[in-house]
């Protein structure tokens, strides 16, 4: 997995974060969708590579005006975004197991940028736990840090935050929800028992 960020920290005002990301080169947006076993996703890609994907969004307005707050162009490009859905499609069909496309956190912190790029390597069907990956980026004691950073995760599942579980095989938090994090856990080889604990 290339380009996993930079260390630029970005501030939440949507209009500094325009800024910022059009200085970096990323100022426009095409953008396509996929139906998936978890529902419709949406994939934005900027001239660096994956910048968004998103789920729980059925309107495709809704999810145009919110890539407008941040990027100055966006447009639906089906074909600039292919590459990106034939792996995302794969994966789905348990036929790709790690992703090789170009991903943009340019947006992101510092501080999340150094949480993405352990969760990168955590392999598939492996998972880490949020004090696993506090003492991967040299902070053992930024567990709720790390849960707030994989939460800010602008391109899950291609930088696979569901793979990071809270202590004892609980499931924690999901940006797609626990149902969603459920089902990417199975495709991967987990089993999960009641109430939400992965078989370990």
């Amino acid at each position: 997995m290339r380009d996993i960020g930079s260390e630029t920290v970005i501030a939440p005002d949507c209009q500094r974060l325009r800024t910022a990301f059009g200085e970096a080169g990323g100022s426009s947006v095409r953008f396509s969708s996929l139906q998936t076993p978890v529902g419709l996703v949406f994939v934005g890609v900027s001239d660096g590579g994956v910048c968004d994907v998103t789920f729980n969004e059925t309107n495709e307005d809704r999810y145009r005006d919110r890539l407008a707050r941040w990027a100055s162009e966006v447009s639906r490009d089906h074909d600039a975004v292919e590459p990106v859905l034939v792996q995302l499609d794969e994966y789905f069909s348990g036929t790709l197991s790690r992703f090789t496309v170009e991903v943009d956190l340019r947006a992101v912190t510092a501080f999340t940028a150094r949480v993405l790029r352990v969760t990168c390597d955590i392999p598939f069907g492996q998972v880490l736990c949020y004090g696993d990956v506090a003492n991967r980026i040299g902070a053992p004691k930024a567990s709720r840090a790390v849960g707030g950073a994989l939460g800010r995760n602008p391109v899950p599942i291609i930088v696979p935050c569901h793979r990071v579980v809270a202590q004892g095989g609980r499931l924690g938090g999901f940006t797609g929800g626990l149902r969603t994090k459920r089902t990417l856990l199975r495709i991967e080889g987990h089993a999960i028992s009641n109430p939400g604990r992965l078989m370990v």
